[in-house]
C-alpha cells in the first residue's frame, strides 16, 4: 500500500511552509497502512461510547400496566393508569419479557426515575470528558483510550447484575464518565496522525459508527429477552472490541509533546516501515527532526486553555458553539415523529440517517472549510426553525423543516469534531476538547425543558435565535482548514 504524500495541488493550497512544518506527513506521509490501522482501532471505539449513550431507547421504553389489587373500593381499570388506592400493578410484555421499568416499578410517581438513569449518565459524561481530557494530554492518549474502554466493560457488565435501582445509577454515572474518555480520546488520536488533506475524510470516518451502533441497538434487543440481558450483550461485543485496543500504539504528536524523543523515532520508524517507505531516508529526516527538538516541558492544566486571550477566545468560542449544537440536536429531534410508532424501524432509520450526513459534512468541509461550514449550517437551522413557527404542529411543511433542521445540525457535529482539534496545540487539544464538547452535554440537559414549552413556537423560536447566535460566535475563531496541527503552547494563530 503506497503511502499517500501532498500533491502539487494539495501542497500550494496548505502553503509551504505549513506542509514542512507538519513532520508527520514529512516523514511517514499524509496517509499509510500505518495510519489505517490506527484509524480504524480508535474509530471502533466509538461503539462502546455510543452504545451507553442511546441503549436508554429500549432500556426505558415504556412498558403498558394496570392495577390488579385495590385498596377499598374498585374502580373501572384502564390500562397505563395510576390509582391513589392502587396496591399491586401487573405489567404488559413489552420489548422484554422483563424490562427495566417493570423491574424496578418505575411507574406513577417514580416514573420520572427511569428517564432520571440518562441523566445521570450525561452527569457522568460531563465529567469524564474531563478527568480524560486531563489524562491524555498528561499520560498519552494510548493509556487514556485504552483504560477508559476497560472500564466501560467493567461497569456495563457489573450494570446488568445490579440489584437495585440506585445501585444501577451508580454504575451508569461511572459508565458515563468512562464512555466519556472513549468518546473524546478515539476522535483527538484519529485526527493526530493524519495529514492535513485527510482531516475532513477522517473526521467523517469517526462519525460513522454513531448511526451504526443506534441502528445495532435494534439486534441487540432482538435477541435479549430481559434488560440485564440486553446490557450484558453489549457489554460483551465492547468486550471484543477493547481486545484490538492492545494494537494500538501511542500517539506521536503526544511523544513529540512531551519530548519523548527515543520513542518518537521508534514509533515513526515502525510506521514508515509499514508504510512502505524508504527507511534510509526516512530515518535521516526523523534524526533531522528530532536533532532540533530540546523543549522544555511543561505540565499543563485546564487553566491553561484561558492563559493567552487567543486561547481564551478559542476556548470560550468552542464551548458556546457546541452548547447551541446540542440544544439545537437534541431539541430538534423532538419534532421528528414522522418515522412512524415502530419504534424497531425508527431507531433504525434515525441511526441510517446519519450516515449520509457525515459524507456531505466531509465534502463541505473539505472544499468550503471549518467556519463558513459550520456557519452556514447554523444558519440553515435557525432559518428552519423561524419558519417552523408559523407552521402547523403535524403538517408535512413542518415535519420537512424539523428534518432539514435536523440535517443540519447534524453536519453542524461533524465537522465540530475536526475543527476543535485544530483549534488546540497538542498538549491542550484533548483537554480542550473535552471544555468545548462538555458544553454540547449541557446542551443537552437544557433541550427537552426548551422543547416541551408550550405554545410550540416557543422553542421554535429560542432554537432559531440560539442557532444564529452560534453562527455569530464562529466569527470569532480562525480558519483552521489545511493547517499543520501545533504542538507547542506558544504556537497558537
Amino acid at each position: 500500500m503506497e503511502v499517500d504524500k501532498l500533491s502539487n495541488e494539495e501542497h500550494d493550497e496548505i502553503g509551504v511552509n505549513e506542509a514542512e512544518e507538519d513532520y508527520l506527513v514529512k516523514t511517514i506521509g499524509a496517509f499509510g497502512a500505518w495510519q489505517a490501522k490506527v484509524c480504524i482501532l480508535a474509530t471502533l471505539t466509538r461503539f462502546l461510547a455510543m452504545w451507553n449513550m442511546l441503549n436508554i431507547m429500549f432500556l426505558t421504553y415504556d412498558n403498558k400496566f394496570i392495577c390488579v389489587k385495590f385498596n377499598g373500593t374498585r374502580l373501572n381499570v384502564t390500562t397505563s393508569t395510576c390509582y391513589d388506592n392502587c396496591v399491586k400493578y401487573a405489567f404488559e410484555e413489552g420489548i422484554f419479557v422483563k424490562s427495566f421499568v417493570s423491574d424496578f416499578e418505575l411507574i406513577c410517581e417514580k416514573a420520572w426515575m427511569a428517564s432520571f438513569t440518562q441523566t445521570i449518565l450525561m452527569f457522568g459524561l460531563l465529567f469524564g470528558v474531563y478527568l480524560f481530557g486531563w489524562l491524555s494530554d498528561r499520560f498519552g492518549r494510548r493509556k487514556a483510550i485504552f483504560s477508559s474502554a476497560f472500564f466501560v466493560v467493567i461497569l456495563m457488565l457489573a450494570s446488568s447484575f445490579a440489584y437495585d435501582y440506585w445501585t444501577f445509577c451508580t454504575l451508569r454515572f461511572l459508565t458515563g464518565v468512562a464512555t466519556g474518555g472513549v468518546l473524546i480520546v478515539s476522535i483527538v488520536m484519529v485526527l493526530e496522525v493524519v495529514g492535513p488533506q485527510h482531516r475532513e475524510a477522517a473526521g467523517c470516518g469517526i462519525n460513522l459508527p454513531d448511526g451504526l451502533a443506534e441502528a445495532s441497538l435494534v439486534s441487540f434487543v432482538q435477541f435479549s429477552p430481559t434488560w440485564r440481558i440486553y446490557i450484558l450483550s453489549m457489554s460483551g461485543a465492547s468486550a471484543l472490541i477493547m481486545v484490538f485496543l492492545v494494537l494500538l500504539p501511542e500517539s506521536p504528536r503526544w511523544l513529540m509533546a512531551r519530548g519523548r524523543l527515543d520513542e518518537v523515532k521508534a514509533l515513526m520508524m515502525k510506521a514508515a516501515k509499514r508504510n512502505n517507505l524508504d527507511l534510509t531516508t526516512t530515518e535521516e529526516s526523523i534524526s533531522s527532526i528530532l536533532s532540533r527538538e530540546s523543549k522544555e516541558i511543561k505540565t499543563t492544566t485546564y487553566c491553561d486553555l484561558f492563559k493567552t486571550k487567543k486561547l481564551f477566545t478559542r476556548t470560550l468560542c468552542s464551548a458556546l458553539v457546541w452548547m447551541i449544537a446540542g440544544m439545537g440536536y437534541f431539541g430538534i429531534t423532538q419534532y421528528c415523529t414522522f418515522l412512524g410508532t415502530n419504534v424497531f424501524v425508527s431507531v433504525v432509520i434515525m441511526g441510517l440517517m446519519q450516515i449520509p450526513a457525515a459524507f456531505i459534512a466531509s465534502w463541505l468541509n473539505k472544499v468550503y472549510g471549518r467556519k463558513a461550514t459550520i456557519m452556514s449550517n447554523l444558519s440553515i437551522t435557525g432559518l428552519t426553525m423561524f419558519l417552523l413557527i408559523f407552521a402547523s404542529p403535524g403538517h408535512w411543511a413542518a415535519l420537512t423543516l424539523g428534518v432539514a433542521g435536523l440535517w443540519a445540525v447534524t453536519i453542524t457535529f461533524n465537522v465540530l469534531y475536526v475543527y476543535v482539534s485544530e483549534l488546540f496545540p497538542t498538549p491542550l487539544r484533548n483537554m480542550g476538547y473535552g471544555v468545548s464538547s462538555s458544553g454540547a452535554k449541557i446542551g443537552a440537559m437544557v433541550a427537552p425543558f426548551i422543547a416541551n414549552l408550550s405554545p410550540h413556537w416557543i422553542p421554535s423560536l429560542i432554537f432559531s435565535v440560539l442557532a444564529f447566535l452560534g453562527a455569530g460566535v464562529c466569527c470569532a475563531l480562525p480558519e483552521t482548514k489545511g493547517r499543520a496541527l501545533k504542538d507547542e503552547l506558544g504556537h497558537v494563530d
